[in-house]
């Protein structure tokens, strides 16, 4: 069912926010792969896998110049949370990268040809209520539905 759901989304250009297991499951149904596990398959000194509470920083990402995700919170260097074991291997031709980890995972990705189709690796709903950033993002999602 999600898969009939983001083609239609995608079909109809309706705004469109991907969370996590949103960000894998966009790419992949888009073409790209995953890492499965990223402990087992992906060396590096980056928390991908935190522990609570979940509202604060795991790690950095670097936001992309130009990209959408750059429009709403910033181009450069933000702090996010992390909670997750798998990660985009390889990229779907139909996305852009907007964000890379510092361990070099692809962090967020925009649909091509979409007026908002956006996805992230993190977590805003732990931390809208703290996070400028966050706020921003929900604020963004928010905003491309009305």
């Amino acid at each position: 069912m999600e898969g009939y759901l983001l083609d239609k989304c995608l079909q109809d250009h309706k705004p469109l926010l991907g969370i996590c297991r949103g960000i894998q499951f966009i790419n992949a149904r888009l073409g790209g792969t995953l890492y499965q596990d990223l402990p087992s398959e992906y060396e590096s000194g980056v928390e991908h896998h935190m522990t609570p509470p979940y509202d604060r920083t795991a790690h950095n990402v670097e936001v992309l110049k130009g990209t959408k995700l750059a429009g709403i919170i910033g181009e450069g260097v933000h702090g996010v949370n992390s909670y997750h074991h798998q990660a985009i291997k390889a990229l779907s031709p139909l996305v852009n990268v907007m964000a890379y980890s510092e361990d070099g995972l692809v962090e967020a990705i925009e649909v091509k040809d979409q007026e908002f189709a956006v996805a992230i690796q993190w977590h805003p709903e732990f931390s809208y209520k703290s996070d400028p950033d966050s706020i921003k993002l929900v604020q963004a999602f928010i905003d491309a539905c009305t």
